[in-house]
């Protein structure tokens, strides 16, 4: 068979589409790559530098994100079925429409984070930073722990800094439950506005894609 026969779309498909299962990208930098529709089913991304990558209708199943950085990351629609993102950082990023079944999220920064129409059934939220985070018409069936994570912050009165805030309340300590522009809260917050901006507009933009 000639070879130009061989490489018909479906072939180029096939390949294109199971490439990386099961692949090793332990610490890559991928930050900003267009990665829409690929397959990271069993991949190791443990580390890997994500942030700002199009990671729409990837798929994620039983992929290890351990530690991953996914700031600002689109993530619309991706399948994380059982994907460990355990401490990973998923400051403003967007996980509309996302297929998260028995998600490990333990201990992940996800401050401003939108999961709005996400499906968690089952996800673990255990020491998770919610901060701000969104779960506008989000399935929450069956979720752990997440009496467990982290909503709210109370700020010091003496200034901010990262000894100035805790977890649990103290007297005459600020309670915060949105984030705020200050020191350690600002990568996150240099988002807000595109963030809130796709809440704002009913997710269309998503949906003509």
């Amino acid at each position: 068979m000639p070879l130009t026969q061989m490489w018909t779309p479906e072939r180029r498909e096939l390949i294109y589409s199971s490439a990386l299962v099961g692949a090793n990208l332990e610490r890559f930098d991928m930050r900003g790559m267009d990665l829409r529709g690929l397959n990271f089913t069993n991949a190791n991304l443990r580390n890997a530098d994500l942030a700002r990558a199009d990671l729409r209708h990837a798929i994620f199943i039983k992929a290890d994100l351990s530690g991953c950085n996914l700031h600002l990351a689109d993530l619309s629609h991706a399948n994380l079925t059982d994907a460990d993102l355990t401490m990973s950082y998923l400051r403003a990023a967007k996980f509309y429409k996302a297929r998260m079944w028995a998600t490990k999220l333990r201990r992940v920064t996800a401050k401003n984070t939108l999961f709005c129409y996400a499906d968690l059934t089952g996800a673990d939220f255990v020491g998770a930073e919610l901060l701000g985070s969104k779960f506008d018409h989000a399935i929450l069936d069956g979720v752990k722990n997440a009496d467990r994570a982290i909503y709210t912050w109370y700020v010091s009165p003496y200034g901010l800094g990262p000894s100035k805030i805790i977890y649990d309340p103290m007297p005459g300590y600020v309670k915060m439950e949105e984030s705020a522009t200050k020191g350690q809260t600002f990568q996150e917050n240099a988002a807000r506005e595109k963030v809130e901006h796709f809440v704002k507009k009913g997710w269309l933009e998503d949906d003509r894609r």
